[in-house]
């Protein structure tokens, strides 16, 4: 999800609330960010694996040892492949929500979790419910997040779920202004448009789960009117102590606020947190009509936990690089030479022979167009994959994109535009494929280079990304992986995209498949005279840098 609405309500905000501001001048951030409370928790973390680095100390655990726990599992594969790392793919939402919650369930030390969104809905509390009974066994429970998408009321439940002894939440680059947010675009701007938009799950420092996925029913494949098409990646091996430190630095960091520290307990509202999960009342009930009964069976038809105890998790090992962001990027106090961006074309390189992207915000600005053209121009196969207009959830990055259509489309390069009633397909690739209900949104971010480097991972190819928000992600050199994706990218994909062609006199047309025949619109697909209007306004606007 993107942050642009923070900039496009800026002036109406401005000039409603600009009268709030002498009132809101003496509102600051706490000046202690880290409470002794949650420091000690994080002694603890440490204390475990200093303990269990000893070749003299008893295998270090807070719950029940067991020969066939997570750990051993897992060190037994890492042993064959010490300077190697594994990874899975994980397409689906279900199996993405069930890899998560059972993951909790089988930890036996600790469990850290970084997002930029976690919402208060079904997903949200199924999970924090697990992390909550994971803590009751002895396990210690670290959660960052982001504090963009946060409210008052959610801030009530992390209190809740913080008040564990096993369980500290940190808030990273907080809104000062808790119960009236849009007071915030008043008093914080410019330091609130810069988000946290990580994503990673990590547990006992042995196995992580990173990607495009955020925590919430449309992520998790449950939400009835819309949903995501995502990707996320199963990681075991050497790769995992690089995200757990990159977590390390973001957890210590004087950005990260104890939820204790921003927030206090409201009086009318119940202490008890898993009293207060109301969005789970239904399931306890076993009604069988719950929509929480997808959840159910997304766990019990998974196998991942006796798959991995049993070794059967299909990992496929090779060189990995893990790639992010300094967390002082949020503060602009480090150098842009450190962003992930400059990282990625150090690693990279510039493609040879084919290039593929999918990312839900593309937004080449006319530096990355004129990249791309030259690329194209040399002979590098490049196929792009990014939303259409009815399919993104931010109007304003489409109007970033789609004025570069015509220069990329000249050059060579193909570009297709998933379609909003994508359907489900049931072909030999199953790298890539789309899920939907009623309306499906492309959220996955990752790209092909060549013949063997995949980046999967939080980074869209926005100038957000590359510059304002703070991501993570890995380079995964497996020549396999790469000839999927790059595979993914053909005329099979016209049942979920259009692909949009250019024509001899420059107009465009959008080329699919409905019902089984090839469909031709001659102009762009479910946007009316007042979203061309809109879209034309914007284009107008310089306003790529923010997008």
């Amino acid at each position: 999800m993107s942050t642009f609405s923070i900039k496009a309500n800026t002036l109406s905000l401005s000039l409603t609330l600009g009268l709030t501001l002498g009132l809101s001048a003496c509102q600051s951030l706490p000046e202690q960010p880290h409470l002794s409370d949650s420091q000690e928790l994080s002694a603890r973390v440490n204390a475990l694996y200093q303990q269990s680095d000893s070749p003299d100390s008893e295998p270090a655990t807070t719950a029940e040892p067991s020969p066939t726990d997570l750990v051993t599992a897992i060190t037994a594969q890492n042993e064959i492949h010490p300077d190697l790392s594994g990874y899975h793919p994980i397409v689906t939402g279900a199996n993405a929500f069930a890899a998560r919650s059972i993951l909790t369930g089988m930890a036996t030390r600790n469990i850290d979790a970084q997002y930029y969104i976690w919402h208060n809905d079904q997903a949200g509390q199924l999970l924090l419910k697990d992390l909550w009974e994971a803590a009751e066994r002895g396990i210690i429970v670290r959660l960052l997040l982001d504090d963009f998408n946060n409210s008052a009321k959610f801030d009530q439940h992390l209190l809740r779920f913080a008040s564990h002894p096993n369980i500290a939440v940190r808030i990273i680059n907080p809104l000062m202004h808790r119960k009236m947010p849009t007071l915030n675009y008043v008093t914080g701007l410019p330091r609130i448009n810069r988000r946290m938009h990580n994503k990673s799950m990590t547990f006992d420092k042995q196995i992580t789960i990173i990607g495009g996925r955020n925590i919430g029913n449309e992520y998790l494949s449950n939400d009835q009117s819309s949903q995501f098409a995502d990707l996320d990646v199963l990681l075991i091996g050497k790769v995992v102590a690089d995200i757990d430190n990159s977590f390390g630095s973001y957890w210590s960091s004087p950005l990260a606020f104890d939820i204790e520290t921003l927030a206090e307990f409201d009086t009318d509202v119940t202490p008890d947190f898993l009293k207060a999960l109301d969005k789970l009342g239904i399931d306890e009930q076993n009604n069988e009509g719950s929509s929480l009964t997808v959840y159910k069976a997304a766990i019990e038809d998974s196998t991942i936990d006796t798959d991995l105890i049993n070794k059967q998790v299909p990992f496929r090992w090779t060189d990995m690089q893990f790639l992010s962001d300094d967390v002082g990027k949020l503060s602009k106090s480090v150098s842009s030479e450190t962003n992930l961006v400059h990282q990625l074309r150090t690693l990279l390189g510039s493609p040879t022979k084919q290039l593929t992207i999918i990312s839900s915000y593309f937004v080449p600005t006319k530096d990355g167009v004129d990249t791309l053209v030259k690329l194209a121009e040399s002979g590098v196969d490049i196929k792009i994959l990014t939303n259409s207009f009815d399919a993104t959830d931010v109007t304003a990055v489409h109007s970033g994109y789609s004025q570069w259509r015509p220069s990329l489309l000249r050059s060579g390069v193909k570009i297709y535009e998933l379609k909003s009633t994508a359907a489900e397909e049931k072909r030999d690739n199953k790298l890539w494929r789309a899920r939907s209900q009623s309306s499906t949104s492309l959220h996955a971010k990752t790209f092909a280079v060549d013949d063997y480097q995949v980046f999967i991972g939080s980074y869209n190819v926005d100038p957000r990304s590359a510059n304002i928000n703070t991501e993570m992600g890995v380079i995964i050199n497996d020549d396999e992986l790469a000839r999927q994706l790059h595979g993914a990218l053909s005329d099979d994909l016209l049942n979920q995209a259009y692909e949009v062609k250019l024509l001899d006199n420059g107009s465009l047309e959008w080329h699919t498949m409905e019902d089984g025949k090839e469909v031709v619109y001659d102009s762009e697909p479910r946007v009316d005279m007042s979203d061309h209007i809109w879209l034309t306004i914007m284009s107008w606007l310089p306003i790529d840098w923010l997008l």
